[in-house]
């Protein structure tokens, strides 16, 4: 069927295809009158419209909620770019985002025992976009947390607090990039100064700040008979303290700093970590009170930010600019169980402003029923398409018994094996596009839910992924409080241009545990990057189970197994793709694995144990030259009890490191 508009003499027709309708619309919207604009269908339109400032209001906007009611649009309504979201977002603790030329940059660890420190990219706050493992010493470092990004003249730097085992704490610790680009890997450069005339001390929660020209360190004091509560010092530079510390006053763990006007805010969290008394709090600090290293100049703001009815200790905040610099934003984590001593946490945001002293005001934080309007220039999730309208089949079923998802009703049934979900996602080029799907799941185990869990983290929902008929990988999906709250799970995928279809599927090995909602479609601003892993059911590489992309070569299955058809003991794998290193060279790979391991690049074997020695390092070497692509395969097998595999190199010019994701390319995706 099409549709067309005369104008001059002319037709404008469309297809019933999202770019097609789009461009009519275009075309249209310009010449309507504000008056001639119907609501349609959804009753969630006028909530969504009502809760945008005017200035909202752009064409997307009207595509995605009002649109002339004389034309048959039904398609682009299932495909609209999204001005709105709801909290919470994905599951997530102690955030970290900065704005940096228009881009959102996340800094995390893990919720357990983290050795690794992970960066990732988005052109919108509301996804914070594929995770890209940028440092790891697991055999050195311990209870990575609460990593830290920032761009430090003209350079970034991460900085965490981290269990050092060469110190014996919990310790500061700096970081620096490899390159320009965060993504790209970063070098440890040693442990902080952060003691006094008694020697360095240990540290927790460390952030930095450069104020009036000067760059300062802030950290929290750990179980020390000399100082109280968080302690600063100035920085010599980025990677150097030398000043001893002082006491500032703030009575709380996690500082991170606002500054607004002449003014630097100090905030912090107070409570148990895991408590629903986990709260912010601050302090402020003017240069006409005094030194800046005299607790005595810092002004208690009392509580800012606190629990909820339905948000549970919501603190830990970070605090950054929207895209184009007009609004002010935090993200913050709160408890996804509400039960004290259970520290599952998932990441949310919000605007907040400055009263008329300078101080902050960060409101309330919105819960899941409430929505919100994304920051101002960003560009939001991408095109909407409502599960209800996909193609389900095999037992999955259109649902609406739930609350808080968008549309009509929401895909319900992966109980039932064969049980599919499919929507077509038409797009103008081929290339890389970003997914993120919202779901609900809200399975009850009482293990992970309890006060003191005796699951923690908790086990995940999942689905087989399919893009145009081929099984992607087995996707997974967090848990979430219950059904009635969702969150948000991305996937970079490869897409041909025109129609894709892409489907969510339960298979054997799946857990299902999950209802979609919606999926968001955008493209990407990163490549893929990763082996292409296939994983085998036996140790001689003949029966293959499971095939997906891995960002990088490490990998501690402890006494499990990569997937779920695959037994823990007598099992294989083998990556595939291209490596591509920084500098020209001749270079050292390094494979630390239980059990055999082997390496070639560019079809030159560099490493062969094919042998049941455990956690046994080998090398060999090769020259590369910077910039260039080189094909990498490598192939490991578990004999039996514990199974991992790392893959590390190093050059004169290169420090030891696994291998950062951005060096790997997978072979041509479908």
């Amino acid at each position: 069927m099409a549709h067309g508009c005369q104008k001059g003499g002319g037709v404008l027709a469309h297809r019933e295809d999202p770019f097609s309708v789009f461009r009519l619309v275009q075309f249209l919207l310009p010449r309507l009158q504000p008056g001639a604009i119907f609501t349609i269908g959804a009753s969630q339109a006028h909530t969504v419209r009502d809760s945008l400032p005017p200035n909202r209001f752009t064409h997307m906007n009207h595509l995605q909620l009002l649109l002339p009611l004389s034309l048959s649009l039904a398609p682009l309504a299932a495909a609209a770019p999204q001005a709105t979201f709801n909290n919470p977002l994905y599951q997530g603790e102690d955030p970290w985002i900065t704005q940096h030329e228009g881009s959102y940059y996340v800094c995390s660890s893990g919720p357990q025992n983290p050795t690794a420190v992970y960066v990732s990219k988005s052109p919108t706050l509301t996804d914070r976009g594929e995770k890209v493992k940028v440092w790891e010493d697991a055999e050195n470092y311990g209870r990575v947390f609460a990593p830290e990004l920032h761009f430090i003249q003209g350079k970034w730097y991460i900085y965490f607090c981290a269990d050092v085992r060469s110190e014996g704490g919990h310790m500061a610790v700096v970081l620096e990039s490899n390159t320009t680009d965060p993504l790209d890997g970063f070098t440890n450069k040693g442990v902080l100064f952060t003691g006094d005339e008694h020697g360095n001390a240990q540290a927790n929660d460390i952030t930095v700040v450069t104020f009036k020209g000067q760059l300062y360190a802030f950290w929290g004091s750990l179980a020390d008979k000399h100082v109280e509560g968080a302690v600063m010092a100035p920085m010599d530079s980025p990677t150097k303290i030398t000043k001893h510390r002082k006491e500032m006053g703030l009575h709380a763990e996690g500082p991170r700093a606002i500054i607004h006007g002449d003014k630097l805010i100090m905030t912090g969290a107070e409570g148990g970590f895991a408590s629903k008394d986990y709260r912010l709090s601050a302090l402020v600090y003017s240069p006409d009170a005094g030194p800046i290293d005299d607790k005595k100049s810092w002004k208690p703001l009392g509580t800012l930010f606190k629990t909820t009815e339905d948000v549970w200790g919501p603190s830990r905040a970070s605090f950054f600019t929207s895209a184009d610099g007009k609004e002010n934003w935090m993200a913050y984590h709160s408890k996804i169980f509400n039960a004290d001593d259970n520290g599952m946490r998932s990441i949310s945001i919000k605007k907040f402003t400055f009263k008329d002293d300078g101080t902050p005001d960060f409101g309330i934080p919105a819960g899941p029923s409430v929505t919100l309007a994304n920051p101002s220039g960003d560009p939001g999730r991408g095109e909407l398409h409502e599960a209800e309208d996909w193609q389900l089949s095999g037992g999955a079923v259109k649902a609406s018994a739930n609350k808080n998802f968008t549309g009509s009703g929401y895909v319900d049934g992966f109980t039932t094996k064969g049980a599919s979900a499919t929507f077509t996602a038409d797009v103008p080029a081929a290339g890389v596009y970003r997914v993120l799907t919202r779901y609900a799941n809200g399975v009850v185990v009482p293990g992970e839910q309890q006060s003191f869990p005796k699951i923690y983290p908790p086990a995940e929902g999942s689905l087989s992924l399919y893009v145009n008929g081929e099984k992607i990988k087995r996707t997974k999906f967090h848990r979430t409080t219950n059904w009635d709250v969702w969150m948000l799970q991305g996937e970079n995928l490869q897409l041909k241009a025109g129609k894709n279809e892409i489907s969510y599927r339960l298979e054997d090995g799946d857990a299902g545990e999950v209802t979609l909602d919606s999926a968001a479609v955008s493209k990407s601003s990163q490549a893929i990057h990763g082996l292409l892993g296939t994983y085998f059911a036996n140790r001689d590489l003949t029966d293959p189970k499971q095939t997906r992309i891995d960002p990088e070569l490490s990998f501690n299955w402890g006494n499990g197994s990569p997937d779920a058809l695959i037994k823990p003991d007598g099992f294989s794998a083998r990556w595939t793709g291209f490596i591509e290193p920084v500098h020209s060279g001749t270079y050292t790979f390094y494979s630390k694995s239980d059990n055999g391991r082997r390496l070639w690049i560019n079809d030159k074997q560099v490493i062969d144990r094919w042998t049941d020695e455990f956690d046994q390092t080998y090398s060999g070497t090769i020259d590369i030259e910077g910039g260039k692509k080189y094909p990498i395969k490598y192939e490991y097998y578990e004999d039996g009890g514990g199974a991992n595999t790392r893959l590390e190199w190093s050059s004169d010019k290169q420090t030891r490191e696994i291998i950062p994701s951005s060096r790997f390319t997978p072979p041509a995706q479908p």
